[in-house]
Order: C-alpha cells, then structure tokens, then sequence
C-alpha cells in the first residue's frame, strides 16, 4: 500500500500537549537538573524536526519514546519521595506529596486520598439543589466491588426486605462481579434488550448502567426514555442509579441527568469510572477508579451523599481497596482530574474513533462497523475504539486480516501499536476473541488522541481492506503471508 502524507500541526499541537503534561509533574527549579535538560532539548529537537514532512513517521514513534522518558522521569521522582517512608511509617515522620502537601497516615491501607477526592469536587458541573462527594478507590473494579459491598451493607437484604437489581452492563468483569452478589434475598437481572430493561423500572431497586454497552454492537442507552419511565412508575422507596462511564468520559452530563432526575422520589445517582485511561492521557501512571455520589438536598429522608461517602470510605479501609501512597503521589499533578485537561483529551479520542467508524462502510469485506455514533445521535453515543466484525465470520480469518495490517503497519514503518485496551495518544489494533469454543472473533481497533501521518495512514488501509469483496480476494494480493495462530496467541 502506499503511503501519502499530508503536512499537518498535528504532531506540533501533539507536542505541545506533552509540554503542558511536564509542566502539570515539574516546577521550573527542576528544569536545570541534567535528566530534565536532556529530556527539554529532545523536545525543542522535535518540535523542528515536525516541520520536515519526510520525518513525521520517524517523528511519531520519538514522541511516544519521549513520552514514555517522561513516565520514567516522573516516577523516579515520585519513588524519591515515597521510598523513604515505611507501609506503617513512625506517626511522626512528616509524608509528603509531590506537590509537598503533607499526607498522614499510620498505616498505608487507611491512607486518605483527600487531595485527590477534594479536586473531584470541581472535576463535574453539579446542581446547586444536589450535594455531591467523592472517593477514589484503587482501580475501577474495586470501585464497583466497594460500592456494591457497601450498598448492600446498608441495605441488608432480608426476607422482608428483597433486593432486585437490574442491570444494562457487558463489560466482562462486572457481569462475573455483580454475579458474585447473588444471594437469596438479591436478585441480579440482566437483560438484552433495552425494552425489556425499561419494562423490569417498576420492580427495581438498584440499576446499574453502561451508558454505552461495553459488548461488540456498544448499544446507547436511551437515558432520557429510561428517566421517563421511572418518572412514572417505580418503587416508592429507595431507587439507587449506578452509572459507570468509563467508556464515554465526559460526554454525559451529569448535571443535566441530575436536573432530569430530580422529578423522581428517593432517588440517589452514583457515577462509577476508571481514572487509569482518559483521565491520565494514557499516561497509565496508576490505576484508579472514582465513585461520585449524588443526593436531592431537599430529600432528608435518605443519607446525604457525604454520610454514603463516609461510609464507604470506612469499607475502603477495611477492603484495603484504596490507592497506595506512592498511587496517591503519582497521581499528585495538575492535570489529573481537571476537568478542561479532561474534556480536550476525551474529545480528541472521541473524534478520532468517530472518523474512522463513518469513513468506512460495512460493505465487501465487513459486516459491521460497530460504534455508538452509527445508531445514536445522544450526547454520551462516543466510544474509545471501533469494532469491525467480518462477514466471514471465522476466527482464521481474523487472523489473516491481523497479518494483513501487521504486514502493512511494519512494512510502512507506521506508529501502531498491535495491543489491548484504549484511551492512548497513539493508535492500537488486536482481535478479541469472545468465545474460543465458536470459532469467531472481532477486530477491534482503539484510535489514540494524536492526529497525523499514522491515523491517516490506518484509516486509509482500513478503507482498502474493506474494499476487498472476500477474504480469498484479500489472500491473493498477499499470498505469502499466513494467518496470525489467534488460538495459541
């Protein structure tokens, strides 16, 4: 395939951003330290090697080493401050962060993140008619696990008091988490269809919602029709809404769920997500998960959300289920949970996988291209990645698509990146295989916040490959290559 590069800012603007993430870790008094001398002059040698179109490519791949240089420099200084001190260091030792507040604790698995959870005060616009508190947790797993414990704590499901939770969730380890709480007086509903979801509101007690599904079609909730439905006709005690946006960032506004939910009695809104992604510009510095509660300020019947935060900041403890001292000091920066730092990088990752679902057609080779933007025009339809799903659906086949681009991605020296997951500055591609045992599988490809000649490049080859009627067409324009071995990968 050949490659065609338009000049673009993008990787200067890419730049730039990296510069505002080093000045959100390091004060000026560091610049004259020789690491950080070393590291600035590789950045000004970048920022004019952009402006030569024959070294974008080459230039892509430094700025991801410079990136991970800068990782590394953060980290050795955050370990120079966390190393001196013990898990259960003398009481009066003086702990310090990065940003030299001080931090006590006597024992590490009863550290309090209060610096952290204070700036998640202001991470999202919040009704004056609600209060609103917030706890950071070790991973966005252990924030779901906590919560569910201790919502179930202060429940306590009995004969006289069943509990029913219905859930609209795909994601993997919350299905096998919340199945783990199936108990004889809780009963755990799934459902696959939204209509039947919607019609299970009247007998429901706790809610948990994927806004965007994390499965291979990422279905939208239509959240407005399920505030109607609830607005006239539930349960007329407690109602507890969990929402877990890892997927969609900031796209919902949760003020304006808040101003619509309002209408309903009894209700308490808890937004779940993992900070390990967007929030750190896929950085990856810690794992780290928020749950952000909400309470009607003129409902006094139920706990305010700072008596639940509390509550479960006690369970926390106990589960030992919070962020370490040295999580706490990396995550100790200006950037992490500000929410225009936020908003920008959500954006950029939103756009670029949105480009890329509706620049191909599912036609030729591909049955579906699945993004929350190709069904639904709600504000919170964005995802972090794209799922192509094969008309010829068996898993040999994804593996000969997967040497296709590995071929092409190394063959054009392109900064892509074969792995897991999302929310990076670069791209990266992988074949999921849900279910060994059918043989099929999906190709999933999660595009990163940065702009130029790799993006252009992958969406290009995605373009011709779709062009390709079969896969028996595609193997005779490459037929040296064999397919991937998925089963043994």
């Amino acid at each position: 395939m050949e490659l065609l590069i338009n000049k673009d800012n993008a990787l200067k603007r890419d730049l730039l951003k990296i510069y505002d993430l080093y000045q959100s870790f390091f004060s000026s008094e560091y610049t004259h330290l020789t690491e950080h001398k070393k590291w600035l002059r590789k950045l000004s040698d970048l920022q004019h090697s952009v402006e030569n179109i024959s070294n974008s490519l080459l230039t892509e791949r430094e700025i991801d080493q410079l990136l991970l240089e800068l990782r590394v420099l953060w980290f050795e200084h955050v370990q120079r401050i966390t190393n001196q001190q013990l898990k259960s260091p003398p009481l009066i030792n003086e702990k310090l962060l990065p940003s030299n507040n001080r931090i006590d604790f006597s024992y590490e698995r009863n550290i309090q993140p209060k610096i952290l959870e204070s700036k998640a005060e202001n991470y999202r616009e919040t009704p004056e008619e609600w209060i609103h508190d917030h706890i950071m947790l070790s991973s966005g797993m252990a924030a779901i696990s906590t919560f569910l414990q201790s919502i179930f704590g202060m429940i306590k499901p009995s004969s006289n008091q069943q509990i029913i939770v219905s859930t609209w969730s795909e994601y993997f380890e919350t299905r096998v988490l919340t199945d783990l709480y199936r108990r004889e007086f809780t009963t755990i509903n799934n459902f696959k269809d939204q209509m039947e979801f919607y019609q299970a509101i009247p007998t429901t007690d706790i809610f948990f919602i994927e806004p965007v599904r994390y499965n291979w079609e990422l279905e939208v909730l239509d959240l407005d029709l399920f505030v109607s439905q609830l607005s006239e006709g539930s349960k007329e005690g407690l109602k507890v809404i969990v929402l877990d946006t890892t997927l969609n960032g900031d796209s919902l506004d949760i003020s304006s769920f808040l101003n619509r939910i309002q209408v309903v009695p009894n209700v308490i809104v808890v937004q779940i997500h993992s900070t390990l992604k967007l929030d750190q510009q896929g950085m990856e510095l810690s794992n780290g998960g928020l749950i952000s509660i909400y309470t009607y300020k003129q409902n006094a019947v139920l706990p305010s959300a700072n008596d639940l935060a509390n509550y479960i900041r006690q369970v926390r403890t106990i589960l030992g289920t919070g962020l370490t001292y040295e999580e706490i000091a990396l995550l100790d920066y200006e950037l992490f949970l500000n929410k225009e730092s936020y908003h920008d990088y959500c954006q950029a990752v939103f756009n670029n996988n949105e480009r890329l679902s509706k620049s191909i057609q599912p036609s030729g080779l591909f049955k579906e291209i699945a993004h929350p933007s190709k069904h639904s025009s709600k504000e919170w339809a964005k995802a972090p990645f794209v799922v192509f799903h094969l008309k010829e659906d068996q898993l040999e086949n994804y593996g000969f698509l997967l040497a296709v681009v590995n071929e092409e991605i190394k063959k054009n020296k392109v900064n892509v990146i074969y792995g897991s997951s999302f929310g990076f500055r670069h791209h990266r591609y992988e074949v999921i295989i849900p279910n060994t045992l059918e043989g099929k599988g999906l190709f999933k490809i999660a595009m990163g916040a940065r702009k130029g000649p790799s993006m252009e490049f992958l969406i290009e080859l995605l373009k011709k490959i779709s062009e390709y009627p079969t896969i028996i067409s595609l193997k005779s324009d490459y037929p040296d290559l064999k397919p991937v071995n998925l089963i043994n990968l």
